[in-house]
């Protein structure tokens, strides 16, 4: 194999475990929303959320984005703690489902919660390489998509998914300030993407915006992943005697939706959520047709 094919073939080997991470999460965020579901008050808490929030979590994001933007270049460390900070709390969050889950006593509730975190958090801060960040990214989005996504009905979720494919594709080709951020977040190690390296031996350290093509480096962002599993995780708790058809057809659209994202972009910026979070919309409406065929 000549130097061309073996460099597509290792790009794409970063494509598929990119993909795999994808579905890995989403089955991860199903599972979690599963033990969630059955959790006294969720029922009413769901009921109470309207579209309004979609644009409460918009304006949210936009001002903090704006916040982050204006300090990162002289507090760049601070930044890194904040968002490090907020990894670790999901983490915990995460940890928490899962112990209550499976510890059969107070002891063992608290000690997985402790090693977990504890063991999550030191890597995190210590000893941060990409297979690190990636991890705990998984972590968290998996647990953020589980948590907000029983919160939201399923009509909801598309409008949040559709708004957030808009803001995304302005803030990477118009106002090009997600650039901007996705520079910062790749240039000061913050933990907001996944890196996805051919190298499997490469050094965070080492990496940087301008020379991740040189790197041979595939990023994608956390909420590329953590926003359209909301959908994921939304349409297969509400049709829950139908889960399995909801969640094959929302996490096969997103697989299709990361290829033609990865085969359409080569390395050059490029908005994921107008890819992936179409996708998931139209595997959901696929499922939903079949639904209204079988009746």
């Amino acid at each position: 194999m000549n130097i061309t094919g073996r460099i597509k073939l290792q790009k794409l080997k970063s494509e598929l475990l990119a993909i795999f991470l994808f579905v890995i999460s989403s089955i991860f965020s199903l599972y979690l929303a599963l033990n969630l579901y059955s959790a006294p008050g969720i029922k009413s808490e769901s009921n109470s959320i309207n579209i309004f929030f979609v644009f409460y979590y918009i304006l949210f994001l936009v001002v903090f984005t704006v916040i982050i933007l204006f300090f990162v270049k002289k507090h760049a460390r601070l930044i890194k703690s904040i968002f490090t900070i907020m990894v670790i709390y999901m983490v915990f969050i995460v940890s928490s489902i899962i112990s209550g889950i499976v510890s059969v006593n107070i002891f063992e509730y608290y000690s997985i919660i402790a090693i977990v975190t504890g063991f999550i958090s030191y890597m995190v801060i210590f000893k941060n390489e990409w297979y690190i960040t990636d991890t705990a990214g998984i972590i968290m989005i998996s647990g953020a998509a589980a948590i907000i996504g029983i919160l939201l009905k399923p009509y909801i979720a598309i409008v949040l998914l559709i708004v957030f494919a808009v803001y995304d594709y302005i803030s990477v080709y118009k106002t090009k300030h997600m650039v901007t951020l996705a520079k910062a977040a790749v240039d000061n190690s913050f933990p907001l993407m996944f890196a996805l390296p051919n190298n499997k031996g490469m050094k965070m350290k080492d990496l940087t915006f301008d020379n991740r093509g040189e790197s041979d480096v595939l990023m994608l962002g956390f909420g590329d992943m953590a926003i359209p599993e909301m959908l994921i995780v939304s349409s297969s708790i509400f049709y829950i005697n139908h889960i399995l058809l909801f969640a094959t057809f929302t996490i096969g659209g997103a697989v299709i939706a990361l290829y033609l994202l990865f085969f359409t972009n080569k390395n050059k910026p490029a908005p994921g959520l107008p890819y992936i979070n179409t996708g998931v919309i139209l595997g959901f409406l696929a499922a939903l047709l079949i639904i209204h065929l079988i009746k």
